[in-house]
């Protein structure tokens, strides 16, 4: 998943600024439609205090409720903001459509730097009498191509051939994984095809200063809505489709990145390739890089992510062998910081951690042989 930038609060008069795209100059004491709309959009901006990403999910009146109710995670471009970011109205147009309004703003960093810039993408429309503000996602995607499989509504990006046969392995998959960890069956869910992960995150109405191409995906569990911005593994990332299945493992837990998304690249691969490519990767960095050991990546948060990954991935392996699906689960709930995670893994395991650390070793190598 691309990752979700955090910052430190900055003074509320900072963190809220608001300018006026000189192209529009949108007015905020009009009594147009686009007065109306820019005026919302600076009250639900206020409403945030600079907590973007915190309060994604926090109701408010100035949000259609329709989507409130159908996304506990509404704001569905807002969770990539990074806390404190100042933005500018660039434009206010209207789409076409009767009391249907395009708001795009554009974000930065309160240092301002232009490699953070991000621009958002909302609709102002008009309910039961007054102007709220709704996403860009059921707009941006009305006219791709909508498949039921399971429990699986795929929407496919018109410029892609659904694939029946992915369709129907995904669903196998996800149900076969919530049997071995006794989980319930996933709910009904809404997966999103798209040629890379640019376009995924732009239907949400995201652009950002930097481009992923078409090499992974990311998911929103609590909506149980997974975007999948990878055309060779399209209806079955199962990267993304692990963590929806396992969500229940760290809902409410002190679970960590090693294990969550380990467990989930054990499973599906990441990034475009599957376990074994990401162990030959691991065990080209650990080649390259003699001084890292497990040690070193479980207490040092500047570990690369694809490293951290594939050493959780390798973990969850170990675990496997040792313990089965209930050894996973408990590593899910280890936590919060390296060294519950270090003592869960000894537990588990039932090995002294300087033995670990070299079974971890030798296992990485002899995956990546083979």
């Amino acid at each position: 998943m691309p990752p979700n930038g955090r910052r430190l609060l900055v003074p509320c008069a900072l963190a809220l600024l608001t300018r006026a795209s000189p192209a529009q100059r949108p007015d905020s004491t009009s009594a147009s439609p686009e007065g109306a709309v820019y005026r919302t959009w600076n009250a639900y901006v206020a409403s945030k205090q600079g907590r973007f990403a915190a309060n994604a999910g926090t109701r408010s009146p100035l949000w259609l409720g329709t989507e409130q109710d159908r996304w506990p995670m509404f704001d569905l471009a807002g969770i990539y903001l990074p806390d404190g970011a100042v933005h500018e109205v660039v434009s206010i147009r209207r789409t076409g459509r009767a009391d249907e309004y395009e708001l795009v703003a554009r974000f930065r960093s309160a240092e301002g730097r232009d490699s953070t810039a991000m621009t958002i993408t909302v609709y102002g429309v008009r309910d039961r009498g007054r102007w709220v503000l709704a996403n860009a996602l059921p707009r941006k995607t009305a006219h791709w191509k909508r498949y039921v499989v399971g429990q699986m509504t795929y929407f496919v990006d018109p410029r892609l051939r659904f694939s029946s046969s992915r369709a129907t392995q995904a669903v196998a998959f996800v149900d076969s994984l919530a049997d071995a960890f006794a989980l319930p069956r996933l709910a009904p869910t809404d997966y999103y095809v798209a040629t890379s992960v640019d376009v995924a995150l732009e239907i949400l109405g995201v652009k950002t200063a930097q481009r992923y191409g078409a090499n992974g995906g990311f998911s929103k569990p609590v909506n149980h809505q997974v975007f999948s911005g990878i055309p060779s593994q399209g209806e079955n990332y199962r990267h993304e489709l692990a963590h929806l299945v396992l969500r229940p493992l760290f809902t409410n837990s002190t679970t960590t990145l090693l294990a969550s998304e380990g467990a989930a690249t054990w499973l599906g691969g990441t990034g475009g390739t599957d376990f074994r490519g990401a162990v030959r990767e691991l065990a080209n960095y650990l080649r390259k890089n003699p001084a890292v050991t497990l040690e070193s990546i479980v207490f040092r948060s500047s570990t690369p992510q694809s490293v951290r990954y594939a050493t959780g991935a390798v973990l969850c392996e170990m675990l496997a062998r040792r313990g089965g699906a209930a050894a996973i689960a408990a590593f899910h709930r280890a936590g919060p910081g390296p060294v519950q995670v270090r003592d869960e893994l000894v537990r588990l395991l039932g090995r002294p951690w300087s033995v670990i650390t070299i079974e971890w070793r030798a296992l990485v190598m002899r995956l990546a042989s083979t």
